[in-house]
C-alpha cells in the first residue's frame, strides 16, 4: 500500500457484527499483501467518519485485530500492521530480505547438492528405501531416534533416544508441547522479547502469554519466581542459546538459577535450541539441570537446510505418553524420508560439515555487521546469524519497518516479538541471511544507518 494513501476496506458482509467484519477485512488485506508490515491504519475517528460508524466500533475492530496478532497499537502514535508470524512480506523481488532468519553459509557448501548425493545413495539401498517408503508404524524408527538424539546432544548432555520424538520442525514441537502441557486459562511465561512462534501458537490455543522481566543474561530468576507465584503458570519457555530476536546466550549460572526456580514452582519448561548448533561453545542445557521437567526442542532446519524440517523433541518420562499421542494427533508421523536424511547426515559427517561452514560464515558476517552498525547499541553475539537493533526516538518499530521497505530493505519489526501491547519493542531484528550477497548486505546496513540518522518521514506521527 502506498504510504501516502489511506487504507479503506472493501465492501463488508452483512449479517455479522460490523467490528468483526472490519477485523476480517484487515486480516484479508494483510494476507493478500494490500496491507504490509509497518503500514499505519487510519486514525479511529477518520475511519469512523469514512465508514459511517461510531469511533467505539472502530476501536473495537482494532482491538479484535490486535487480539489476532494482526496489528499493534502504539500510544500516541497510532495502529500499525504487524509482520504477522508466517505472513512477513519477504517475497518482494526488489527488496533486500533482512527480515528472514536464514543463517549464512560459505565454503562452497551447497545443501541441495549434498541432499542430491544422499538421495542418490538412498535410491541404491533397497532395504533403507523400502523402510522409508512402506512404513506402517506410528512410531519413529529406532535408528532415526538415535541419530536425532546425537544431533541434539551437546556439552555434557546426551539425551536418551527412547525419550526422543521426531516432529515436523521446531514450530511443530513447540505447538504440541503447549497442546499437551498447557490449557486455555493457564499461562506460559517467557522473556519480554521472545520467539514469535511461541506467541502465535499460544494465541491459537487461547493460552495467555506472560512476559517476565529480563536483563542481559536472560529472564530474571526473582521475576520468574514472582510470576509463577502470582499467575497460574503451566509452562516456562526458555531460549538460552542465541535467542530470537536478541542473539544472546544465557550463561551457565543463570540457567541453573532458572532451573531451580522452575523446579520449586513445579512448572514445565520448554527449552528451544533451534540455533544452538551454530554456537561453538554451548553451555549445558536446562534439560541437563532439570531433566524431569524440561522438554528440549532441537531442529535441523536452521543449522542444516531450511527444507529439512525435522524437529527433535526430548521429553521426560512423566510427559512422554501425552506428548507422543499429541504428535500423532497433529501429524501422525514425521516423514521417515526426512528423518532418514537427517540420520545419514549425522552419521556420515555431512551435518558437521554444514554446521562448520555456517559457523564460519556467520562469524564473518556478524563481525562485519557490528562494524557497520557501531555506535547504535546493537545486541548480538559473534555466533548469532541475527542481531537486535534498538531504535532511537522518535522512531517506532512500525515506522522504521515501513521506512526501510520504502528504501528496498525488509526488516523484522519488534512488535512481532512482544506478547502484549504494554511491552512495546522499539527495535528491529536484522537477519544476516544466506540469501543476500556480502556487498548487498553491506549497502543495506549502511542504508539503515543513514535512516536512523534522520527523522521519520513527515506525517508518520500524525
Amino acid at each position: 500500500m502506498a504510504r501516502n494513501r489511506q487504507w479503506l476496506p472493501g465492501p463488508l458482509p452483512e449479517g455479522r457484527p460490523f467490528y468483526r467484519a472490519l477485523a476480517d477485512a484487515i486480516a484479508g488485506d494483510v494476507a493478500r499483501g494490500r496491507l504490509r508490515p509497518g503500514d499505519r491504519l487510519p486514525p479511529r475517528r477518520a475511519l469512523a467518519g469514512a465508514l459511517g460508524v461510531t469511533v467505539g466500533t472502530i476501536a473495537r475492530a482494532y482491538t479484535e485485530a490486535e487480539s489476532r496478532g494482526l496489528v499493534a497499537a502504539e500510544v500516541g502514535r497510532g495502529t500499525y500492521v504487524r509482520s504477522g508470524f508466517g505472513l512477513a512480506d519477504t517475497t518482494a523481488s526488489t527488496c533486500v530480505d533482512l527480515a528472514s532468519l536464514h543463517p549464512p553459509l560459505g565454503g562452497g557448501i551447497d545443501p541441495a547438492f549434498l541432499l542430491g548425493e544422499t538421495l542418490t545413495a538412498l535410491a541404491g539401498d533397497p532395504v533403507a528405501l523400502r523402510a522409508v517408503a512402506t512404513t506402517e508404524y506410528g512410531q519413529d524408527a529406532p535408528a532415526h531416534r538415535e541419530a536425532a538424539a546425537a544431533w541434539a546432544a551437546h556439552g555434557g548432555w546426551r539425551p536418551d533416544p527412547t525419550h526422543v520424538l521426531l516432529t515436523a520442525g521446531a514450530q511443530h514441537a513447540l505447538t504440541v508441547a503447549l497442546l499437551a502441557l498447557a490449557s486455555p486459562g493457564r499461562a506460559v511465561a517467557t522473556a519480554q522479547l521472545t520467539n514469535p512462534g511461541l506467541i502465535a501458537a499460544a494465541r491459537r490455543l487461547s493460552i495467555p502469554v506472560v512476559a517476565v522481566d529480563t536483563d542481559a543474561e536472560g529472564i530474571l530468576p526473582d521475576a520468574l519466581a514472582r510470576t509463577c507465584a502470582r499467575k497460574d503458570v503451566a509452562v516456562v519457555h526458555l531460549e538460552p542459546t542465541l535467542a530470537n530476536p536478541t542473539g544472546r546466550t544465557m550463561p551457565p549460572g543463570r540457567r541453573a538459577e532458572l532451573a531451580d526456580v522452575c523446579d520449586r514452582a513445579g512448572v514445565w519448561v520448554i527449552e528451544e535450541d533451534a540455533l544452538g548448533p551454530l554456537a561453538t561453545e554451548r553451555p549445558d542445557p536446562v534439560a541437563q539441570l532439570l531433566p524431569q521437567r524440561t522438554l528440549h526442542v532441537a531442529s535441523a532446519a536452521k543449522a542444516l537446510a531450511l527444507g529439512l524440517r525435522v524437529g527433535v523433541l526430548t521429553v521426560p518420562d512423566a510427559a512422554f505418553a501425552e506428548l507422543a499421542s499429541t504428535v500423532r494427533a497433529t501429524t501422525w508421523l514425521t516423514p521417515p524420508l526426512l528423518a532418514e536424511v537427517l540420520a545419514r547426515w549425522v552419521g556420515d559427517g555431512t551435518a558437521d560439515l554444514i554446521v562448520a561452514a555456517r559457523r564460519t560464515a556467520t562469524a564473518q558476517r556478524n563481525t562485519a555487521a557490528r562494524e557497520i552498525l557501531a555506535g547504535l547499541d546493537v545486541i548480538t553475539e559473534p555466533a548469532a546469524p541475527h542481531l537486535w537493533l534498538p531504535l532511537p526516538e522518535p522512531w517506532t518499530a512500525g515506522q522504521f519497518a515501513a521506512a526501510t521497505r520504502e528504501a528496498g530493505i525488509l526488516v523484522s519489526p519488534g512488535d512481532e516479538y512482544t506478547p502484549r501491547r504494554e511491552h512495546a519493542a522499539f527495535g528491529v531484528r536484522i537477519g544476516l541471511n544466506a540469501d543476500v550477497e556480502d556487498e548487498v548486505l553491506r549497502d543495506a546496513l549502511l542504508t539503515l544507518v543513514h535512516l536512523l540518522g534522520s527523522a521519520p518521514p513527515p506525517g508518520a506521527l500524525a
